[in-house]
């Protein structure tokens, strides 16, 4: 489905410029969380909570730096030809990967403490999480009060919860193959009424003619959404960004109550 230009603000170069200066530090920033992490593992008694750390915790954050990488490769900030098929899809797969291991991070962060305290006995497994109240019991009150800020409450709540719920219920996050302003709007809707007459005819090698040029026409779409109905779209490369800084910021914040 082909996105309303109308209703989509396109990236000023200052953006493309501050985008660009973020993803060259993210490499830095992803060294440096996993630097603390480890020296989270040193500080754990348990190994079932070792375990959700380095497997879980560590892993999934592997993941979601090699899927900004490969979207970043795929679909450069700059880019300004329509993606194939083919590559529309690639983004979307690492992006679904992106989104389902952040909350499955957060869900990771919250086994640890659960393991680490010995709580499993006490504490039903549709309880753990991070927002979960019989969970937060067990934070310090100063993590406890940084989930529950409003800046925090509205991120998971407004913006995580909604693209996750999406793609496992409902319509999955995607990237919209193009835009299109009304003028291209008319050339695709002349094009799509060849087509039904050539069909009438079975002149299927004008069909393919037709459909080639027919893909050529729009302008390439640096939005994610998933059904427009329910939710405004999003600037892909500036939401990878800064989705991964909240998480840097939450694990930053998590391991302070191990490391005072």
């Amino acid at each position: 489905m082909a996105g309303d230009r109308d209703n989509m603000q396109f990236l000023k170069q200052d953006d493309i410029d501050k985008i660009k200066s973020e993803l060259a530090l993210i490499t830095s920033r992803y060294s440096n969380l996993t630097i603390k992490l480890w020296k989270l593992f040193s500080k754990l008694k348990t190994e079932k909570a070792k375990e959700y750390l380095i497997h879980g915790v560590m892993r999934r954050l592997g993941i979601m730096m090699r899927s900004i990488e490969n979207v970043f490769s795929i679909f450069p900030i700059e880019r300004d030809m329509l993606l194939s098929m083919n590559e529309l899809s690639d983004v979307d797969i690492n992006l679904h990967a992106f989104l389902i291991n952040i909350f499955g991070l957060l869900d990771n962060l919250a086994w640890v403490v659960i393991h680490e305290q010995q709580l499993t006995d006490k504490i039903d497994k549709k309880n753990v999480g991070l927002y979960e109240n019989k969970t937060q019991v067990c934070f310090t009150e100063k993590f406890r009060s940084y989930l529950n800020s409003d800046r925090m409450k509205k991120w998971r709540n407004e913006y995580l919860k909604n693209y996750r719920d999406a793609l496992s219920h409902r319509i999955p996050p995607y990237v919209p193959p193009k835009t299109l302003n009304p003028e291209q709007k008319t050339q695709e809707e002349q094009i799509e009424n060849k087509i039904v007459e050539c069909y009438k005819s079975l002149d299927l090698g004008a069909i393919d003619k037709l459909r080639k040029e027919q893909e050529s026409i729009g302008d390439v779409c640096p939005y994610l959404c998933h059904a427009l109905s329910e939710n405004k779209a999003v600037v892909l490369h500036a939401q990878l960004i800064a989705d991964f800084k909240t998480i840097e910021e939450i694990i930053e914040k998590y391991c302070e109550m191990f490391l005072v």
